[in-house]
């Protein structure tokens, strides 16, 4: 597992590349408060259960505890959403919750534990990170609220060196247990899926159907030929860089729309 040094500092760097993404693409804390704007500070987040499992939906702030979010439409037991197939819950998180992850199991916590999605590359879940802020946080800077989004399927303890040695093969395997969607309006669409197979030269196990990451390709989001989801960190400086004149595959859901994860059917 990562250190809680190293997950912080991967954290505000994942933070700063998405404050920096906005501003290259010209897609760039707190507001006054009498901002007349939809939603004002909460952002609405809607969560749908495609498969054929009930799903255990956790929410985590970067400290490891449960994060601040309010549920309706499904029930909540020992700080986990439970969703049945079919039906969609929504929920509500304060612009201040900052950096966060959702995350997705097939079981329950074991009652007396704490779900924590900042464990989730141990645990090989599919991990949804999230940055709920506002003002300067977001692009443009006028937005009362706003949410920063993507999909993660980085092992444990893969690096940018160890992609380009050989696509993290032994870097702890694939953050990925179940197939999910993230939407919002105006904005990219990122679909990652199973089954999970050997990809690349080195025949490192990731979900085929999350995006082409091989080729370091120049769009996110949409078909499949495009950047889906992070399979390594990206960083765009220190040992072996990410080219920084190449998209990554994050995005911005701005004020008044709704973040939208689908957790999808299939492996």
């Amino acid at each position: 597992m990562q250190s809680s040094t190293f997950q912080f500092a991967f954290a505000l760097v994942r933070r700063a590349a998405f404050a920096i993404l906005a501003l290259v693409c010209s897609h760039e804390m707190a507001l006054a408060q009498g901002l007349n704007t939809p939603g004002g500070g909460l952002v609405t987040v809607s969560v749908s259960n495609k498969g054929a499992a009930t799903l255990y939906v956790a929410f985590t702030v970067q400290s490891g505890a449960p994060g601040p979010i309010t549920w309706s439409g499904c029930t909540v037991t020992n700080n986990q959403a439970i969703l049945t197939p079919g039906p969609t819950c929504t929920a509500t998180v304060p612009n201040t919750a900052g950096p966060s992850r959702f995350c997705a199991s097939t079981q329950p916590w074991p009652l007396g534990q704490t779900p924590n999605c900042w464990n989730a590359q141990r645990n090989n879940q599919t991990l949804i990170e999230t940055n709920f802020t506002s003002g300067t946080g977001c692009y443009p800077t006028n937005q009362a609220s706003c949410v920063w989004y993507d999909i993660s399927v980085i092992p444990e303890n893969c690096t940018n060196c160890d992609w380009q040695t050989n696509n993290c093969n032994n870097a702890g395997g694939v953050s990925y247990n179940v197939p999910v969607q993230l939407a919002c309006s105006a904005a990219p669409t990122f679909t990652c899926q199973g089954p999970v197979g050997p990809i690349g030269l080195y025949n490192a196990k990731y979900p085929t159907k999350c995006g082409t990451v091989l080729t370091q390709p120049n769009c996110v989001g949409g078909p499949q030929s495009c950047l889906q989801a992070y399979f390594f960190p990206m960083f765009t400086s220190g040992s072996c860089p990410y080219p920084s004149n190449k998209p990554q595959p994050n995005a911005e859901c701005l004020q008044g729309n709704t973040l939208v994860i689908n957790f999808l059917s299939g492996p």
